[in-house]
Protein backbone atom coordinates (compact mmCIF):
# COMPACT_ATOMS: atom_id res chain seq x y z
CA UNK A 1 0.00 0.00 0.00
CA UNK A 2 2.77 2.76 0.94
CA UNK A 3 3.90 1.77 -3.08
CA UNK A 4 0.85 2.91 -3.98
CA UNK A 5 0.27 5.89 -1.85
CA UNK A 6 3.57 7.04 -2.98
CA UNK A 7 2.95 6.68 -6.96
CA UNK A 8 -0.39 8.93 -6.14
CA UNK A 9 1.88 11.79 -4.43
CA UNK A 10 4.25 11.74 -6.89
CA UNK A 11 1.75 11.93 -9.75
CA UNK A 12 0.60 15.16 -8.38
CA UNK A 13 -2.80 13.23 -5.83
CA UNK A 14 -2.30 14.48 -3.11
CA UNK A 15 -2.82 12.11 -0.06
CA UNK A 16 -3.70 14.09 3.04
CA UNK A 17 -5.13 11.15 5.43
CA UNK A 18 -4.44 7.75 6.74
CA UNK A 19 -5.85 4.37 5.55
CA UNK A 20 -8.43 3.54 8.75
CA UNK A 21 -10.97 1.47 8.45
CA UNK A 22 -14.64 2.76 8.60
CA UNK A 23 -15.90 5.95 6.47
CA UNK A 24 -14.83 8.95 6.02
CA UNK A 25 -16.12 11.53 8.14
CA UNK A 26 -14.67 14.89 7.24
CA UNK A 27 -15.45 17.66 4.68
CA UNK A 28 -13.13 17.21 1.39
CA UNK A 29 -13.84 20.87 0.16
CA UNK A 30 -15.96 24.04 1.49
CA UNK A 31 -16.34 25.14 -2.47
CA UNK A 32 -19.66 25.75 -3.89
CA UNK A 33 -20.54 22.84 -6.26
CA UNK A 34 -20.41 25.35 -9.09
CA UNK A 35 -16.58 24.82 -8.60
CA UNK A 36 -16.83 20.97 -8.72
CA UNK A 37 -15.34 18.87 -11.02
CA UNK A 38 -17.52 16.36 -12.99
CA UNK A 39 -17.19 12.76 -11.38
CA UNK A 40 -16.24 11.58 -14.86
CA UNK A 41 -13.46 14.47 -14.48
CA UNK A 42 -12.31 13.22 -11.25
CA UNK A 43 -12.18 9.25 -12.82
CA UNK A 44 -10.22 10.06 -15.45
CA UNK A 45 -7.56 11.63 -13.26
CA UNK A 46 -7.54 8.52 -10.97
CA UNK A 47 -6.79 6.75 -14.17
CA UNK A 48 -3.96 8.35 -15.15
CA UNK A 49 -2.27 7.44 -12.24
CA UNK A 50 -2.92 4.01 -12.75
CA UNK A 51 -6.08 2.96 -11.18
CA UNK A 52 -8.83 1.35 -12.72
CA UNK A 53 -12.18 3.10 -11.50
CA UNK A 54 -14.78 0.87 -10.22
CA UNK A 55 -17.31 3.01 -8.91
CA UNK A 56 -17.10 7.00 -8.46
CA UNK A 57 -19.90 8.85 -6.44
CA UNK A 58 -20.90 12.12 -4.87
CA UNK A 59 -20.91 11.26 -0.69
CA UNK A 60 -24.26 12.68 1.48
CA UNK A 61 -22.36 14.28 3.54
CA UNK A 62 -18.31 15.75 3.49
CA UNK A 63 -18.66 17.19 -0.38
CA UNK A 64 -16.27 14.65 -1.20
CA UNK A 65 -15.98 12.46 -4.40
CA UNK A 66 -15.73 8.70 -3.06
CA UNK A 67 -14.05 6.75 -5.54
CA UNK A 68 -13.84 2.72 -5.66
CA UNK A 69 -10.42 1.60 -7.32
CA UNK A 70 -8.05 -1.20 -7.68
CA UNK A 71 -4.42 -0.72 -8.15
CA UNK A 72 -2.45 -2.43 -10.87
CA UNK A 73 -1.88 -5.79 -8.76
CA UNK A 74 -6.01 -5.88 -8.11
CA UNK A 75 -5.93 -4.38 -4.53
CA UNK A 76 -8.92 -2.48 -3.55
CA UNK A 77 -9.06 0.86 -2.23
CA UNK A 78 -11.56 3.44 -1.05
CA UNK A 79 -11.00 7.47 -1.75
CA UNK A 80 -12.45 10.18 -0.69
CA UNK A 81 -11.41 13.28 -3.24
CA UNK A 82 -11.67 16.78 -2.96
CA UNK A 83 -13.98 17.24 -5.89
CA UNK A 84 -12.49 20.99 -6.77
CA UNK A 85 -9.26 19.12 -8.02
CA UNK A 86 -9.07 15.10 -7.28
CA UNK A 87 -6.81 15.53 -4.96
CA UNK A 88 -6.95 12.10 -2.81
CA UNK A 89 -8.14 13.57 1.16
CA UNK A 90 -8.15 10.00 2.81
CA UNK A 91 -7.68 6.40 1.42
CA UNK A 92 -8.91 3.25 3.09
Amino acid sequence: MNKVLLALAGCGVLFAGSALAGSYAGTCTNAPKAQWMTEAAAQAKIAAVGFTVKKIKTTRVGNCFEAYVTDKDGTKFELFLDPTTANVVHAQ
